[in-house]
């Protein structure tokens, strides 16, 4: 008569098995034939000068902002305290004409300008906003990326990473993105970061091909194992 094994001497050897498993498989991996070469993709693409930039991506309008135009340099209410600026949207501009207005809903001027002062933005209620300010106009449509932008995790913020440094300096929307079309362009990816495990691609005058279960690395044409540095 064969007597069936209690629950508990079923539990034990199970986790018997998976144990014997587990350190099993973990050994064949450490001791696998170390010439075996597990490909390694290397990074063809290159970073320009053009995607690093240390400050901003564009120059901001300052208070009180000026533009050049006919080689003079003049603020906006030097024009436009002359003459009834209110636009006809059916008709054409005569100045301002490198402007392209690609802005979601916004198709209007006054939307974020200032109706009687130029030298100003508005919010929503009319309420005046100097240039500076540009972010508490950004605000009132894009509150989450606004929200974001306060903590930290959407823009940039150069000079120190601390924000009470007085080196620290926090980018305005407007310094990143035009206001008109705020959409950046497509960008071509950067490569991915190199890890430790992987190792720099770069840092080699030929490639290098490496196990990430080992620590060494296998040169092309080198049998040896060469220790990391």
């Amino acid at each position: 008569m064969v007597r069936e094994r209690s629950k508990p001497e079923g539990k034990r050897l199970t986790g018997f098995l998976v144990g014997f498993g587990f350190f099993a498989l973990a050994a064949g991996m450490y001791f696998q034939n170390p010439d075996i070469q597990i490909p390694v993709a290397l990074p063809e693409a290159e970073v320009t000068p053009e995607q690093i930039r240390p400050g901003a991506w564009r120059e901001a309008l300052g208070d009180p902002p000026t533009i050049t135009t006919a080689g003079f340099t003049q603020r906006c209410n030097d024009c436009h305290t002359l003459f009834e600026a209110e636009r006809d949207p059916g008709r054409e501009l005569v100045q301002h004409t490198h402007i392209q207005l690609r802005h979601g809903t916004n198709d209007s001027c006054l939307n974020c300008h200032d109706r009687t002062n130029r030298e100003r933005l508005a919010v929503r209620n009319g309420d005046p906003v100097p240039f500076a300010d540009v972010a508490q106009l950004c605000a009132q449509c894009h509150g989450p990326v606004y929200r974001d932008w306060l903590k930290g995790t959407h823009g940039k913020r150069i000079g120190a990473w601390d924000p009470a440094s007085p080196n620290s300096v926090k980018l305005t929307c407007s310094q990143c993105h035009d206001p008109h079309s705020p959409a950046y362009a497509p960008m071509t990816p950067l490569p991915a970061p190199n890890t430790l495990r992987m190792g720099d691609p770069k840092s080699h005058h030929h490639a290098v091909a490496r196990s990430p279960l080992r620590r060494w690395r296998v040169e092309e044409g080198d049998s040896g194992h060469g220790e990391d540095h």
